[in-house]
């Protein structure tokens, strides 16, 4: 409803509305864009036309070509890296409220060629109930922490993009005293993780800091730390 009512603005609100729904769309994916660009036939030269798009390259990622009209009317061609299973994927960071620490995950990362600090994270795909987000979720954490149940905090208000030119989303959570998996899942084959209890805040912060750290697993834990601050977990 929100992208209909900021169409009904003024004349004179228009600029500042289309930029509010570009902000808006970066966050969402295309979805919003699309909504907007068809909601009034007046307002397309000021929006992003989505002309052609067609997949180049499907492996374990995809490649995506993208041709794009933009807003001063030239048309762009863009590469888009997606991910054959689906386009949402999670991160969960797992607090213990009597000790006051973390559990992390160290795991290798084949494009840098290094083993960085992360969360346990992974894509939301069909076998989890047709995509369901926070089923995904528990399956990650059992999978990379071996930890189950817990009580789960969503720290987003919708999936946000992970990166400018790609096409997977991400959901976070914060999960409070979860419990130790006896029998966990298997890791994916390709997986190297080594998992890391009892990680302080003030260590995760210096990691991140320092480049140690994944940037998305990055995102995840400063997310978490200001949800832990406004529950009165850490000061």
């Amino acid at each position: 409803m929100e992208v209909f009512e900021i169409i009904k603005l003024s004349h004179t609100s228009k600029r500042s509305a289309s930029r509010k729904l570009v902000f808006m769309s970066q966050c969402t994916g295309t979805q919003l864009v699309t909504h907007y660009i068809h909601g009034s036939n007046n307002e397309n030269k000021n929006n992003f036309e989505i002309i052609d798009e067609k997949t180049v390259y499907s492996g374990w990622r995809t490649i995506v070509q993208r041709k794009v009209r933009m807003r001063n009317n030239k048309v762009v061609d863009f590469d888009l890296v997606g991910v054959k299973t689906g386009d949402s994927a999670v991160l969960i960071f797992a607090w213990d409220t009597k000790s006051k620490t973390a559990t992390l995950i160290r795991e290798y990362m084949p494009a840098s060629n290094r083993i960085l600090w992360g969360l346990a994270a992974g894509l939301v795909e069909e076998k989890h109930d047709n995509h369901n987000t926070e089923l995904a979720a528990r399956h990650e954490l059992e999978e990379e922490c071996h930890l189950k149940n817990g009580k789960w905090i969503p720290l987003l208000h919708q999936p946000t993009a992970m990166d400018k030119y790609s096409t997977t989303t991400i959901q976070c959570y914060l999960v409070l005293d979860p419990e130790k998996e006896d029998n966990p899942k298997a890791l994916d084959e390709e997986e190297d993780i080594e998992i890391i209890p009892g990680v302080t805040i003030p260590e995760i912060l210096r990691w991140v800091n320092n480049g140690e750290m994944n940037l998305v697993g990055g995102f995840g834990c400063l997310l978490a730390i200001e949800k832990l601050r406004e529950l009165g977990e850490y000061p």
